[in-house]
């Protein structure tokens, strides 16, 4: 059963590279009329899943950072609205976050403080 309402404010967070959303409309011609599930492999920024907006869906990817990013949107959605605050739009800053990962203090950063990060380099 695919959705029952569409809402068309649903968008993706991010773009990702190898991202669908130039291939939706020739996509959803080989979509099937009717699913219980939707599992998507790769899911990247989202743009089939977001577009399809289906009742249960089964998200995937290699990215483990990015899979955490959307648990965390999932079930902490407050504190990252939070933390994306901090963030500036300056580009000595943009290019300081770009290297936490190269730190060892990456590690100690919570999920919240890692999805932040992602949303705000892309």
């Amino acid at each position: 059963m695919p959705r029952l309402t569409h809402n068309k404010i649903v968008k993706p967070f991010l773009k990702w590279a190898g991202g669908k959303r130039q291939l939706i409309p020739e996509l959803k011609k080989y979509m099937p009329d009717a699913y219980s599930n939707y599992y998507e492999p790769f899911i990247g920024g989202g743009a089939l899943l977001f577009e399809l907006q289906p009742k249960k869906a089964v998200i995937s990817d290699s990215n483990q950072e990015l899979i955490s990013c959307y648990t965390v949107i999932r079930d902490a959605l407050d504190e990252l609205i939070e933390d994306l605050r901090q963030h500036r739009n300056e580009e000595e800053y943009f290019y300081q976050v770009r290297e936490w990962d190269r730190k060892d203090s990456f590690k100690a950063k919570t999920p919240v403080q890692k999805a932040s990060r992602i949303i705000f380099l892309n």
